[in-house]
C-alpha cells in the first residue's frame, strides 16, 4: 500500500481515540473541545480519503462526495 493510504488510516485511528477520550474520559468543556476536534478530524480524513486517485468510489468516475450534498445531481 502507498504511504498516503497509511496516513489516512492513521488519522482515522487517532480520530477514534480522541472521540473515545472525549466521550468516556474527559469532562466538561475539555470534552466538548475534544469532541469538536474529533468531528473536524473525521471530516478532513474523509475528504483526504476521497481525494486519493485510487479511491474506491463504487465504480463511479465522478467525485460527488467532494462536490457537496447535492452536487452529484447537477
Amino acid at each position: 500500500m502507498r504511504l498516503s493510504r497509511h496516513r489516512v488510516r492513521v488519522v482515522f485511528v487517532l480520530d477514534a481515540m480522541v472521540a473515545i477520550l472525549a466521550v468516556f474520559v474527559l469532562d466538561g468543556a475539555v470534552a466538548g473541545v475534544a469532541a469538536f476536534a474529533a468531528m473536524l478530524a473525521f471530516i478532513f480524513a474523509c475528504i483526504a480519503a476521497l481525494r486519493q486517485p485510487n479511491a474506491n468510489l463504487g465504480g463511479r468516475t465522478d467525485r460527488a462526495g467532494l462536490a457537496g450534498w447535492i452536487g452529484h445531481w447537477f
